[in-house]
């Protein structure tokens, strides 16, 4: 089967590799343009875009597919049996979902019909989910809302961020392409109402769960609310991971790992902190600077602890070298 491969990120470049290595034929790659990353000044290709390239496969980007008429033509003249489609960014129109002979399907990182649209992982860690998953569905005109003919679950583990689930759920992914990619080979010849009936494809409304939808992550996400929970502060830096960040002294400062002050050994063993303490300190508020352990800060209802940081123009470091760059101070506030 002729494929052609839509997505943009290192998650559906990963996909895109083991497609490849796994022999299918991917005639080309439809992405999203060149664009600075990671505070660079030149553009940069994207993860599937360079992926295309290292293969010599043909690619095209379009800042809108509904709008580019031009790209639409091109991808029509290359006749393709099959689009795949993996974390592309933009949504199909429906001249792009009728031109291949066998459909347009999508690999979707949640358990259908939670999580549809843009950040699936983030939300299934910052909502505290217990598992989520992967689903290879028939792609119609809604946002994902066709019906699936694959899926797996795997358990979202403490020690997750989002690194790790979208590592993992990609592994999974792939598997779950070349399983659906070899049955519906099966169906040429098919309508597209046998083609679903003989792949035993499920309507989303027969599938366990309820519907939600994991909006795009802003900007305003990534910044701590000191007033949260620890708990859900801790969420935040796992599932936004590795981006989440304060201020301090008018400084951005990066905070990359952290976790629950009371499950460290060593502050507990000394009781630097205790419970009538606790009670006393603000959020936000500079508890204690150790250097074997790092930066413990107050939250809404716990302190937690800063582990790994980076304050703006250094490199990651472990939380006590953060604090003497900062030059943070034992009772300030962060967030400031």
């Amino acid at each position: 089967m002729k494929i052609i491969f839509w997505g943009t990120p290192k998650y559906a470049a990963d996909n895109l590799i083991h497609l490849v290595n796994e022999g299918q034929e991917v005639i080309a790659v439809v992405t999203q343009p060149d664009r600075k990353r990671n505070r660079g000044k030149n553009l940069s290709p994207s993860p599937v875009k360079q992926a295309a390239l290292d293969f010599g496969i043909p690619v095209y980007e379009t800042k809108s597919i509904r709008k580019d008429k031009n790209t639409k033509n091109q991808l029509t003249k290359l006749n393709a049996d099959i689009y795949i489609v993996v974390a592309f960014g933009q949504i199909l129109p429906k001249e792009i979902l009728e031109q291949p002979k066998l459909g347009c399907w999508n690999s979707h990182a949640s358990l259908l019909p939670a999580w549809r649209g843009a950040a699936p992982i983030q939300w299934s860690i910052l909502n505290e989910d217990r598992k989520t998953g992967v689903c290879i569905m028939a792609m119609e005109e809604g946002l994902d809302t066709g019906p699936v003919i694959e899926h797996e679950t795997t358990e979202i583990n403490e020690t997750d961020n989002l690194e790790i689930l979208t590592n993992r759920l990609s592994r999974i992914s792939a598997k779950l392409l070349i399983k659906a990619l070899k049955a519906i080979k099966m169906t040429i010849g098919l309508n597209t109402n046998e083609r679903l009936l003989q792949l035993k494809a499920i309507e989303q409304s027969k599938l366990n769960g309820e519907t939600s939808y994991a909006r795009q992550i802003n900007k305003e996400d990534y910044l701590i609310d000191w007033t949260l929970s620890a708990k859900k502060i801790i969420k935040r830096i796992k599932g936004l991971y590795p981006n989440t960040y304060t201020f301090y002294n008018g400084k951005r400062v990066k905070v990359i790992e952290a976790s629950l002050a009371r499950d460290n050994s060593m502050i507990n063993e000394n009781q630097l902190i205790d419970n009538n303490n606790i009670a006393k300190r603000k959020p936000g508020e500079i508890i204690l600077i150790d250097q074997r352990n790092g930066i413990v800060i107050m939250t809404k209802d716990y302190p937690i602890l800063i582990e790994y940081g980076q304050l703006e123009g250094k490199k990651r470091t472990d939380g006590y070298t953060l604090s003497r760059q900062s030059n943070i101070c034992i009772n300030d506030i962060m967030g400031n």
